[in-house]
């Protein structure tokens, strides 16, 4: 196998969680050449990774009846001469993108979404990370390190360093993110409750309080801001995703819903209190120990993805600010920390 096309063109979180299944096909394959094929939106999550010797870049705005995006892709990929193509996505357009690369050896997921691939491999039911290991080990690649990898750039740090000194953020002192948005407006915990939060962490800890969103979720900061009495910055807005990925490795805590950024998060080793509701725990929780999940057990969970039939929210609403609070002084109280990339004195919180 000497050229290896691997394919996942989201979603942010989806894609952090290949990088250990990455790093396990380029060590099992050393001298071979590995491409990733992956949305244009999420690239910034990869282009760095050493793992990797090339990104292919497929325009998922484009629309269906629109083809030339889609014979552009076709081109590149037949041009590269594949002789394996692995398929974490478990579409048909992905195993459609494998076997139209030409790769004689096509492995992906069990029909229907497999109908293309050559081998096929049951999906299960465990951790995200684990299903990708399982599409590994059914060509020969070993994999069992399930730490998560997330490369930045100098350039990426100073950006974050200038942004938070512009802020008034000061680098020495204890910081913790909130991320009250998600992509499914299910999975937000309560505006209120991430305030009521933010303003303990200030009077209790005397914490930097930063609250970060993508684009479309500057009113939502905005708003938990509002709702709070101490003090508190918005890093929401248009950040690319290694800027953004670069602040949050600067907090000291992230407080977050299911989301992408929880796994951004999760790979710079930024110590995570996850807020799960309608989404798969089992699948997507942050998996270190220096991390957190809490949820609630309801008869209907998981949900069914990205549908808005539920009336009541109840997995979320039943997360108390007091629950989150306790798990928060936990993870505080037992915290030695460094301010991140200042080289700064060790600090434990009592």
């Amino acid at each position: 196998m000497r050229n290896i096309l691997l394919i996942r063109l989201s979603s942010l979180g989806d894609i952090v969680l290949t990088s250990p299944a990455v790093r396990a096909v380029r060590k099992h394959f050393p001298t071979a050449r590995v491409s990733m094929l992956t949305a244009s939106q999420s690239a910034d999550l990869i282009t760095e990774n050493p793992h990797l010797d090339e990104v292919l870049l497929f325009d998922r705005r484009a629309k269906d009846r629109d083809s030339k995006e889609m014979i552009r892709i076709i081109r590149v990929l037949r041009e590269r001469q594949f002789d394996l193509a692995i398929d974490f996505q478990r579409k048909f357009r992905t195993s459609l993108f494998g076997y139209l690369s030409g790769a004689k050896c096509r492995v992906g997921y069990h029909q229907p979404k497999g109908l293309l691939c050559s081998v096929r491999v049951p999906d299960s039911s465990g951790h995200a990370i684990d299903r990708y290991f399982a599409l590994l080990r059914a060509v020969g690649i070993k994999a069992g390190d399930r730490t998560l990898e997330l490369f930045l750039t100098e350039s990426d740090r100073t950006y974050a360093r200038d942004v938070m000194n512009n802020r008034g953020i000061d680098g020495d002192k204890l910081m913790v993110g909130l991320f009250p948005g998600a992509g499914w407006k299910l999975r937000e915990w309560m505006p209120d409750r991430f305030a009521a939060i933010g303003d303990r962490l200030v009077r209790e800890f005397g914490a930097q309080v930063a609250v970060f969103g993508g684009p479309h979720e500057r009113q939502l900061a905005d708003h938990v801001i509002d709702l709070m009495t101490e003090r508190a910055t918005t890093f929401a807005g248009n950040h690319q995703i290694r800027h953004l990925a670069a602040l949050i490795e600067r907090c000291n805590l992230f407080l977050t819903n299911d989301t992408g950024p929880m796994h951004i998060a999760a790979a710079l080793r930024t110590p995570t209190v996850a807020l799960f509701g309608p989404g798969n725990h089992i699948r997507f929780q942050p998996l270190e120990p220096i991390h957190s999940t809490i949820r609630h057990e309801v008869p209907c969970n998981p949900c069914k993805q990205f549908t808005n039939r539920c009336k009541d929210n109840v997995c979320m609403k039943l997360i108390t600010v007091d629950e989150v609070w306790e798990t928060i002084c936990e993870r505080l109280h037992q915290m030695v920390y460094r301010p991140k990339q200042l080289g700064g004195d060790e600090i434990r919180i009592r």
